[in-house]
C-alpha cells in the first residue's frame, strides 16, 4: 500500500511506501516518482481543515430510527453547503455516532488532480489519522514537516494554525503527547499544561489497517446492482439484443465513411501536433493522445481553464478542418490564430461557437494564396 499526503494549498506533496515520507515538489515531480509503483493501490490523506467532524452520543434505537438519510440531516446546521452537495460518512459504536462531512466538490477536485498519477486510489482520509490514536484523556500533537496536526481521539482530530487558541478549549486535566514542536509551540504547550500532563515521543509514520474499509473514507465507492432475472428481464434482454443487432446492422452500413471522415481527423490531429511540437516520426494515430499528454506534463501546462477551453474547442476545429498556428491563453481568454480555406469558414466556426456557449469573436481576417488566416478569441 502507497500513501499520499496531499497539500492543503500549491504547496509540497509527501509520499510514503509505509514508513518515510519522501518529498515531491510538485505533482509533476510526484507523477515521476511514483512511476516505480504503477498500478499500486494507494490511500490518499487530505487536510483535515476541510471536513467537517460531529461527535454525538445517542442510543442505538434512535441511530437506527434516524436511519442513513436522517444521520446526514444532523451536520446540516455545522456546513455552509447544503447537505446534498456534502459527502457524508459515519460511525456508530457502544451509543457514540461520529460523523464527517466534506463536499463533493472538493472530492471531485481531488480526483482531477489526481488523475495523472500511475497508481490506484483506493481511499480518501482525513490527514489527522497519520498520528497514532491517543489514550483516554488524552491529546496527540504533531507537527510534521511544518504541518500542525493534533488527534483528540480515534474518530475526531484537525490541523491547527494556532496551538494556543487550540488549547485554550481543553479540559485542565487533559495529558498531551507531542512530537517536532517548535518553539513557539512548545511555549504554548507549556503555558497551558504541566510537566506531568506533557510527555514527548518520536513520531513514525504507521500503516493503517484496511483503509479502504475506513468508516470515514470518502473516496467515491462503485456501485454494484444485483439483477433478478424475472420474466419481465428476459423479454427485455430479448428486446434489448433485438436494438443491438439493429443497429450494428446500421452502423455496418455507416463504417466506410465514418472511417473516411476518422482518417482525416486523425491526420490534421497529427499535423497539429507536428506544428506545434516539431516533427516527430514516433507520433502515429494510434499513441497521439499520450504524446500530448507527455508534451503537457512536460511543459507543465497547469492551467486548467485553459486546458478546459482547448479541449472543448479543439474538436470543433478538427470538424472544420481549420489549423492552429498559433494559441495564447491569457485573463481567462483564448486567442488563437486560425487558419482556413476561406474566411467564410471561420464566420461559420465563430458563429457555432458562440451558439454552444462559448464567447467567440473574429478578429483581423487575412487572406493567401491557400486560404484565409484569422484571429479568434474565446472566452
Amino acid at each position: 500500500m502507497l500513501y499520499i499526503w496531499m497539500p492543503e494549498t500549491n504547496g509540497t506533496w509527501y509520499w510514503s511506501a509505509g514508513e518515510n515520507w519522501f518529498v515531491a515538489e510538485s505533482l509533476e515531480q510526484l507523477i515521476q516518482d511514483l512511476q516505480e509503483h504503477q498500478g499500486k493501490e494507494t490511500t490518499v490523506f487530505f487536510p483535515s481543515r476541510n471536513a467537517q467532524i460531529l461527535q454525538q452520543t445517542m442510543m442505538k434505537a434512535h441511530y437506527k430510527q434516524l436511519g442513513q438519510e436522517g444521520i446526514k440531516y444532523l451536520l446540516e446546521e455545522f456546513v455552509t453547503l447544503p447537505i446534498d452537495q456534502m459527502k457524508v460518512v459515519h460511525h456508530f459504536q457502544n451509543d457514540q455516532l461520529n460523523i464527517l462531512g466534506v463536499a463533493q466538490s472538493s472530492i471531485e477536485t481531488w480526483q482531477h488532480a489526481l488523475s495523472l498519477l500511475p497508481i490506484q486510489i483506493v481511499a480518501f482520509l482525513p490527514d489527522f489519522l497519520m498520528l497514532p490514536e491517543p489514550e483516554q484523556a488524552e491529546v496527540v500533537i504533531a507537527n510534521i514537516y511544518d504541518h500542525l496536526l493534533v488527534r483528540e481521539n480515534l474518530w475526531s482530530g484537525n490541523s491547527v494554525d494556532d496551538l494556543g487558541l487550540f488549547l485554550e478549549f481543553q479540559a485542565p486535566e487533559t495529558q498531551y503527547k507531542f512530537a517536532n514542536l517548535n518553539i513557539q509551540q512548545l511555549d504554548s504547550l507549556a503555558t497551558a499544561s504541566s510537566k506531568d500532563q506533557r510527555s514527548e515521543f518520536s513520531y513514525q509514520f504507521q500503516q493503517l489497517q484496511r483503509p479502504r474499509q475506513h468508516p470515514f473514507n470518502v473516496f467515491p465507492k462503485a456501485k454494484n446492482a444485483d439483477v433478478q432475472w424475472s420474466g419481465y428481464w428476459k423479454a427485455a434482454a430479448i428486446v434489448f439484443i433485438a436494438v443491438i443487432f439493429v443497429q450494428l446492422t446500421y452502423d455496418g452500413l455507416r463504417w466506410a465513411k465514418l472511417k473516411k471522415v476518422a482518417d482525416q481527423t486523425a491526420a490534421q490531429a497529427i499535423d497539429q501536433y507536428k506544428y506545434w511540437f516539431g516533427e516527430n516520426s514516433r507520433v502515429t494515430e494510434q499513441n497521439i493522445k499520450s504524446q500530448f499528454e507527455s508534451q503537457l506534463r512536460m511543459s507543465q501546462l497547469g492551467d486548467t481553464q485553459a486546458l478546459s477551453l482547448l479541449s472543448r474547442v479543439g474538436p470543433i476545429l478538427m470538424q472544420k478542418q481549420i489549423l492552429a498556428q498559433q494559441v495564447n491563453y491569457d485573463a481567462s481568454e483564448l486567442t488563437m490564430s486560425l487558419k482556413a480555406k476561406s474566411s467564410d469558414d471561420l464566420q461559420a466556426l465563430t458563429q457555432q461557437l458562440n451558439q454552444q456557449g462559448f464567447q467567440a469573436e473574429l478578429g483581423n481576417v487575412q487572406a493567401d494564396t491557400v486560404g484565409a488566416i484569422g484571429v479568434v478569441k474565446v472566452k
